[in-house]
């Protein structure tokens, strides 16, 4: 199943009842199935209570030494970014409870009710269907972005109290984080990691001409959005939890973002002609992406190929 990750673990029946009882005061379990594809968390579907009734039971990551500073707190931050989604009318995922103690088990989990759906990755949808969806994706992501802080960074640190004032100091924290981590696993060159830093503080001017933090998604694609069975509409936008608060141009660096009909709806158009200083933001974002997919499939996720195609991309860029 999900095996091939560092940070998959299944867990005992038995600790299931136990976060049911502590956390819904529920003491039946009718069935915990594991839910297939995830590579960072350690899904489950329950079914409990006398109602039979159904939740998402989802266990964060072992090993946690190899997991990313920003990734240490996700789940405070998915549960601040439903908040947030419910008040400015983005549907989301309904958190029954969430536990970051480790008191029973040496985890941070999340139980969110069960949402009947299909996965729009899953779906069989036509063109125009696609296009539809995308086009509403562009609706909700335009509302998420007009929320604002008066900090920069990743969510998950905020909620724990470490916040930046410039939006160069959130991105290099974050680079001299990973890179570091990748020195000491031997993931990159000791050069080409100081040749990643310096491009970063290079550009720290460019980056600080953006000087208002939006909430941004940075996940949004068709395997975070649920819909409908029937109607095959829009019902949860999920997986939030590496949200940020900074340039909205971060949020559209990934190859999937620049599609048409989702930029049509967020109000934007394919642009050919844009400044200078908004081309190298973009090209720096390209690259924290890619390095941070380099991390994931070198350490994380156990995933070569993931790893060598992403650091060719990487090297090439460096070599550019």
């Amino acid at each position: 199943m999900n095996v091939q990750s560092n940070l998959f673990k299944e867990v005992t029946i038995d600790t299931i009842k136990k976060i049911f009882q502590s956390l819904l005061q529920e003491d039946v379990i009718w069935e915990a199935q594991l839910l297939d594809g995830g590579m960072f968390n350690t899904t489950y579907l329950v079914v409990y209570g006398l109602k039979h009734k159904k939740a998402v039971l989802r266990f964060g990551p072992v090993n946690r030494h190899l997991i990313m500073g920003f990734e240490e707190n996700l789940m405070k931050a998915e549960v601040y970014v439903y908040s947030v989604c419910q008040e400015i009318g983005i549907p989301c995922s309904h958190v029954l409870a969430y536990d970051t103690s480790k008191c029973i088990v040496d985890r941070d989990f999340m139980i969110v009710e069960y949402i009947p759906s299909i996965v729009m990755s899953n779906a069989e949808l036509t063109e125009n269907q696609r296009k539809h969806l995308y086009f509403q994706m562009g609706k909700y992501l335009w509302k998420l972005h007009q929320v604002t802080s008066e900090n920069f960074g990743f969510v998950s640190r905020i909620q724990d109290g470490k916040y930046f004032e410039k939006w160069s100091d959130a991105l290099i924290f974050e680079v001299e984080d990973i890179t570091k981590r990748l020195e000491s696993l031997g993931g990159l060159e000791k050069q080409q990691l100081n040749d990643l830093r310096e491009i970063f503080y290079q550009n720290r001017e460019v980056l600080d001409e953006i000087q208002v933090p939006h909430l941004l998604h940075t996940d949004l694609w068709e395997g975070n959005v649920l819909l409908d069975k029937k109607s095959l509409e829009i019902i949860a936008i999920i997986d939030s939890d590496r949200a940020v608060f900074g340039d909205p141009d971060f949020e559209f660096s990934s190859s999937w973002m620049r599609n048409p009909s989702l930029l049509k709806g967020y109000g934007l158009e394919i642009q050919d002609h844009i400044s200078e200083n908004r081309k190298k933001r973009r090209q720096l974002y390209q690259v924290f992406f890619l390095l941070l997919e380099v991390y994931v499939g070198f350490a994380e996720y156990n995933n070569p190929e993931q790893y060598r195609t992403n650091k060719k991309q990487l090297l090439d860029i460096l070599n550019s």
